[in-house]
């Protein structure tokens, strides 16, 4: 009897510590996420974490974060990015990223400012409310195409509530629109990393 309860205690300390460096893996993964707000990818996180953690143990630890909803996972294969849930809400991030696409159009077609202020006069009609942030985006489609293009990519607070009241979001091509909202993902999803 005495050697089945020892050995009881010894399952059971064994699971705790098991459990509690699951726990540490998964606390580690969050710190380093707070540190990025671009997100890490797979190999960044490998590199980063101390002590080393195997792929496979990386992967469950990052599936058990996005089934509680602490990350949010953007991307496929080699190109999918982890973000912390905190940090970087779906539809931020999502903006952010359609204003990316527009961003490369916008420096190959300069012209676009134009469309740009005709959308914001429209916008200005449907939503007097969104003023502050209208004047934003006449003073930067006025302004040097830098500045434009720096705002609109930029992962800050400010620039995603200025994405919101965007007039530039419409020049998102269907398809470039289907690709973004495909590869975000939030942590509904739980296909496998």
């Amino acid at each position: 009897m005495a050697l089945v309860f020892i050995h009881y205690l010894f399952i059971r300390v064994f699971v705790s510590r098991l459990y509690s460096v699951k726990k540490c893996i998964e606390n580690k993964i969050l710190s380093l996420l707070s540190l990025h707000g671009e997100g890490l990818s797979t190999p960044q996180l490998l590199a980063r974490l101390r002590p080393r953690v195997s792929q496979p143990t990386l992967w469950r630890a990052l599936d058990t974060l996005r089934a509680h909803g602490a990350l949010i996972r953007e991307g496929k294969a080699r190109a999918t990015r982890y973000h912390l849930r905190a940090r970087t809400d779906v539809a931020a991030l999502r903006s952010r990223r359609m204003h990316e696409c527009v961003a490369k159009r916008l420096l190959r077609e300069p012209t676009l400012r134009v469309q740009a202020l005709d959308r914001l006069e429209k916008l200005r009609m449907v939503n007097p409310h969104g003023r502050r942030y209208h004047d934003r985006w006449y003073e930067l489609l006025q302004g040097p195409l830098i500045d434009v293009v720096r705002v609109m990519t930029e992962c800050s607070e400010m620039a995603d509530a200025l994405r919101k009241e965007s007039p530039l979001s419409v020049f998102v091509s269907p398809v470039d629109r289907q690709v973004i909202f495909d590869s975000t993902r939030g942590a509904s999803d739980h296909a496998p990393p």
